[in-house]
């Protein structure tokens, strides 16, 4: 015990090993901690410790984490990927999460399946991660981390909209807005979704980039406040994805714009301050998500899936920018740029355009 012992503090390793499971719950509570920090987004631990508790843990339990091979990892996969079928989880009826402090149950049977390649992939994205932060602390050396495969997801590009389809969903959220028969809670919620839609279609900013925007983001914004329209201009700081980025949104961004900063002045009497949230709360808290009221207002437009059944969601928006910028004749590499993104990935998920739109130029006189 006492040579193991010198060998390992010799080579930079802590002096006794430790289990899977211990390296684990250190893995969750340092991921907790970076959370509460704000190194990483807000839920980050949640999603993760799931993970690790159900699956991570209970397979490589006691084991040392020096002892881990390749081969395990191996023989890890193939459990994980009938753990729902022939599995620990065949007889498992519910399954139990927490979600903001609160115990949740929701039926399993939707999980009766082998994993996506996206679920394969993000987790063992994890499993890495927690591989890598092991040999951080000294648990392991680099040498011992396992190789944690990573499947290749093929592109599947989400599904976009048409600019017709947009200005019915912006027509109808228009409608919805203006009812008469909705009281004013509801309308002020109908105005903020309004909003979020044009801002989203003519930004192509992310749905978390969107969430994260304050008034401080929106520059020129103040200084053009009452200026015509084609006298204004603006630029929008994009925070997400623990990158940051200045761009230049379309023109129609700043109906959006004008609507949610009228809200705030009704709602509290004043003008938002620079670390005020662009899309609040009436109280003036930052508004998490918006999925529920995008999905209704899409099922009333019949819009929720494509032409294939896939199913629309906030970042379709993106997409329908990416594409509209395409289709105006916008520089791929300019466009990329103001995105925040690469030539490539547009081409791989973003530039859903028909050959049918350049028809013309694909038929030029031929000399």
């Amino acid at each position: 015990m006492w040579h193991e012992a010198q060998y390992r503090s010799e080579n930079g390793l802590k002096a006794v090993q430790r289990t899977f499971r211990t390296i684990a719950e250190e893995f969750i509570e340092n991921m907790h901690e970076l959370v509460r920090l704000g190194e990483k987004r807000f839920d980050r631990a949640d999603r993760i410790e799931p993970l690790v508790r159900r699956y991570f843990i209970p397979y490589f339990d006691g084991k040392a984490i020096d002892a881990i091979t390749d081969a395990d990892i191996t023989r890890y996969v193939d459990w994980r990927k009938s753990f729902w079928i022939t599995g620990p989880g065949k007889d498992q009826t519910h399954i139990e999460y927490e979600r903001k402090g609160r115990r949740v149950k929701r039926p399993a049977t939707d999980m009766r399946r082998v994993p996506s390649l996206s679920t394969q992939r993000g987790e063992a994205v994890v499993l890495r991660q927690l591989f890598r932060q092991a040999a951080k602390w000294g648990y392991i050396n680099q040498s011992q981390i396992p190789d944690v495969d990573t499947p290749r997801v093929p592109p599947s590009p989400r599904p976009s909209f048409s600019a017709a389809e947009i200005e019915r969903l912006r027509t109808l959220a228009e409608q919805r807005m203006i009812d008469p028969a909705i009281n004013q809670e509801v309308r002020r919620d109908r105005t903020v979704l309004y909003a979020y839609v044009t801002l989203a279609a003519n930004s192509g900013m992310r749905p978390t980039e969107l969430r994260n925007l304050n008034w401080g983001d929106v520059l020129g914004y103040r200084a053009g406040i009452g200026a015509p329209i084609g006298k204004r201009d603006i630029r929008l700081m994009a925070r997400g994805k623990a990158k940051f980025r200045e761009f230049i949104p379309h023109h129609g961004a700043l109906a959006a714009l004008d609507l949610l900063w009228m809200l705030w002045k009704r709602d509290h009497n004043n003008l938002p301050t620079d670390s005020d949230p662009v899309f609040a709360s009436v109280s003036g808290n930052r508004l998490t998500s918006l999925n529920n009221s995008l999905t209704a207002l899409l099922e009333a437009a019949n819009l929720r899936t494509d032409h294939r059944g896939k199913k629309r969601d906030s970042y379709s928006f993106r997409h329908f920018y990416i594409s509209q910028q395409i289709r105006s004749g916008v520089d791929v590499f300019v466009l990329a740029r103001n995105a925040g993104t690469s030539p490539d990935m547009i081409d791989k998920f973003y530039g859903q355009v028909s050959v049918e739109q350049f028809k013309d130029a694909l038929r030029p006189a031929w000399v």
